[in-house]
């Protein structure tokens, strides 16, 4: 699988975010821990407000395992959880902030770990 270059990142998402709402703020909803059989993830939700007064800013969740499952992910699993949430409510508050795809570019990197012969890893579905 080729890196797609056209992918814009959480940090430029989070630029444009400040550029177009300069007193919006992006600002956690939740952290939770939820176990899914023998698996343990961080749920981190977010939400991304306009303005002060934003009544319906845009909110997003996303999902680590814990521990991580990579050396890049094991140690920054909230971090990973943080800056995928934060991502994602971005875009929820204003689609014309672009991305190719809901994820974080260390989350796309990560995710594509396969064993030999085989695609990608799925995500987690709840």
């Amino acid at each position: 699988m080729a890196w797609n270059s056209e992918y814009v990142d959480v940090a430029e998402r989070m630029r444009q975010f400040a550029t177009k709402y300069p007193t919006g703020s992006i600002q956690t909803v939740s952290i939770e821990y939820k176990t899914v059989g023998e698996n343990i993830f961080i749920i981190y939700t977010a939400a991304a407000y306009r303005t002060p007064e934003d009544i319906r800013p845009g909110i997003a969740t996303a999902a680590e395992p814990f521990p991580g499952k990579t050396n890049f992910t094991r140690d920054s699993e909230l971090m990973n959880a943080e800056t995928s949430a934060w991502g994602r409510c971005i875009l929820a508050a204003d689609p014309s902030i672009t991305a190719k795809k809901i994820a974080s570019a260390n989350e796309v990197q990560n995710r594509w770990e396969p064993p030999k012969g085989e695609g990608p890893k799925k995500g987690y579905d709840f």
